[in-house]
């Protein structure tokens, strides 16, 4: 039909041109893994479910499990297609087919793909088992993929557990999640569980550039190389940076400047700067390169994380003498961070990193991440390197041996090794059985009660009321301090203590009245002050007891040959031993 002449009054529709642009596909999605062979990184699940259909051992229920974008639904896919392909079941289906077709295309009524995550109530689990029941439409086997499946309900897992277990011949699950913790033991137990691995950065390089290579891009491999670090390991999220920074430079080169600028993100020539002026006390340098690079727009949060990679590679660097399997680097990026590392020395690098590790952790819970690791880049500059005792020791008797024979060692007197008072000791008399008890200070021996020792009467009282945890705890808190007429006075420094002991006072009487065979009445108070007691607590007794084995451990530090002999060399004194 011709178009209508302008004059004729006819209201003709806007034109609407197909441009080809509006339907773009994804690399994530145009480069999607179509057979098991294609799996990156998972050859050990593809080699699995391979020899399973070979064999005809196909389980009823699957679960992968792994990080995000590394091929947990694509694998789903492809078992869905070589069990369901007109060739199949097949471990290598043909994906010509009407049926692989439709599965690709995710328009397969026997094919049914479930979002955990929007489909979590025990209804949803109801109708999936009412179509379980049904026999597939067109394909061989009816196929259920749960993505997400952690999200489900604890009620509509306990409804699918029956189905789960005993499903029909032509059914099969595919659960897949990223969450493998959240799923309850009887849903697992149910399941074949596959383990999905996170690529490494050269594995990632090697796809990228097969993509970039099939695309005719122009690229920089040290720029693919960032965008695979960046990528932690996921293919999606590569694939994903890749389409962004392809959409930024156009029809130029993609190169580590573009990378940088356009993901926001700290490259490696930024994290050798920022080291190097570290390693350099350059504190003014240091805190120049935060700033240019806030101002490039990096992310600071991922820069310091970045960086605190970076100072544990240096350090794997200085201790391993070939690291290259260990760091994620290019010989050269190598070679670099091995001349950091000797720049470095002994024992620094671990000293700034497990400063930088705190900074990072308290800046991703500030406000104002940026003062936090400014500050901490400062604190870095003015690190020193932490060195053991016996290396400090052995260094400064080389350094006396030198001076002593070039005579410019005069003599030292050395220092006084001050020892630390040992706590006075009470008088002490025999209790029955030998053995030193609590002196009575200001009580005579007429005031004790008759034919027996105060300090076993006060260990039977305790016992009796063992099996009662509360009052035997309160009574280890108790100082006998007099025990005259038939009254004993109990003081106590918590007044917790004193308050459930007077719970039990009456009951605390009558043992004592049984145990004296006098009537025995029970006084209770607050310690004033720490006077002289009869009987110190038991509770006492365990301080004074670390106390005194505090005091003759830091004895025995002040006079280790080594302390005594840093002591001569400096004439100083410690000014504080800690006992661990």
């Amino acid at each position: 039909m011709g178009a209508p002449p302008r004059d004729s009054g006819v209201d003709c529709p806007p034109c609407v041109f197909h441009d080809a642009r509006v339907s773009y596909l994804v690399l994530a999605r145009k480069y999607r893994p179509q057979k098991f062979e294609d799996l990156l990184g998972q050859e050990h699940v593809a080699r699995t479910l391979t020899n399973a259909i070979t064999m005809g051992r196909v389980h009823h229920a699957f679960l992968f499990t792994g990080a995000r974008g590394i091929g947990k639904t694509s694998a789903a896919r492809i078992l869905a297609k070589a069990l369901c392909c007109a060739q199949g079941p097949t471990a290598t289906p043909c994906g010509t087919c009407a049926v692989c077709q439709s599965i690709s295309n995710g328009q397969s009524v026997d094919v049914q793909e479930i979002d955990g995550a929007s489909n979590t109530g025990v209804d949803d689990v109801r109708a999936l088992r009412e179509g379980v029941r049904y026999l597939p439409a067109e394909a061989r086997k009816k196929v259920y993929i749960i993505d997400e499946v952690h999200m489900l309900s604890t009620s509509a897992f306990n409804a699918l557990l029956k189905t789960l277990e005993e499903p029909p011949a032509h059914v099969v699950f595919i659960s897949a999640t990223t969450e493998v913790h959240k799923i309850p033991a009887t849903i697992m137990s149910r399941c074949q569980r596959y383990d999905f691995k996170l690529l490494s950065s050269q594995v990632l390089v090697g796809h990228l550039t097969r993509i970039l290579d099939n695309e005719g891009i122009a690229y920089d491999p040290d720029a693919i190389r960032l965008v695979a670090r960046e990528a932690a390991g996921s293919v999606r999220d590569a694939l994903s940076l890749l389409d962004q920074i392809v959409a930024y430079v156009g029809h130029e080169k993609i190169t580590r400047d573009k990378v940088t600028e356009v993901l926001g993100i700290a490259d490696r020539r930024l994290l050798y700067q920022l080291a190097d002026q570290v390693l350099a006390r350059d504190v003014a340098a240091t805190l120049r390169t935060v700033a240019d690079a806030v101002d490039r727009g990096v992310d600071l949060i991922q820069m310091s994380r970045a960086f605190l990679g970076f100072l544990h590679d240096i350090e794997i660097v200085a201790a391993v003498p070939d690291a290259g399997d260990l760091i994620d680097a290019t010989p050269e990026e190598a070679g670099e961070t091995a001349a950091l590392a000797a720049k470095a020395g002994k024992a620094l690098t671990l000293v700034l990193f497990d400063r930088w590790a705190r900074a990072v952790e308290d800046a991703g819970r500030s406000q104002t991440p940026r003062l936090v690791l400014e500050m901490a880049l400062v604190d870095l500059c003015q690190a020193e390197p932490l060195l053991p005792l016996g290396d400090l020791l052995e260094r400064l008797e080389k350094l006396e041996g030198r001076l002593a024979a070039a005579g410019a060692l005069p003599p030292r007197t050395p220092a006084p090794v001050p020892v630390p008072a040992s706590p006075p000791r009470r008088p002490a008399r025999q209790s029955a059985e030998g053995q030193a008890a609590p002196a009575v200070t200001s009580a005579s021996p007429d005031s004790w009660p008759p034919d027996s020792d105060i300090a076993e009467v006060w260990r039977r009282v305790r016992e009796s009321f063992g099996h009662r945890p509360v009052v035997a705890a309160a009574l280890d808190h108790a100082e006998v301090v007099s025990w005259e007429s038939g009254t004993v006075t109990l003081q106590f420094v918590q007044r917790f203590a004193l308050d459930q002991t007077a719970k039990f006072k009456s009951e605390i009487e009558r043992c004592l009245t049984k145990l004296t065979g006098t009537t025995t009445r029970v006084d209770l108070k607050m310690a004033s002050s720490q006077g002289p007691a009869l009987l110190r607590s038991e509770v006492g007794r365990e301080a004074d007891a670390a106390q005194i084995d505090q005091n003759q451990r830091e004895t025995e530090a002040r006079q280790h040959p080594m302390i005594r002999k840093a002591q001569e060399l400096f004439g100083v004194s410690p000014k504080e031993i800690k006992i661990r």
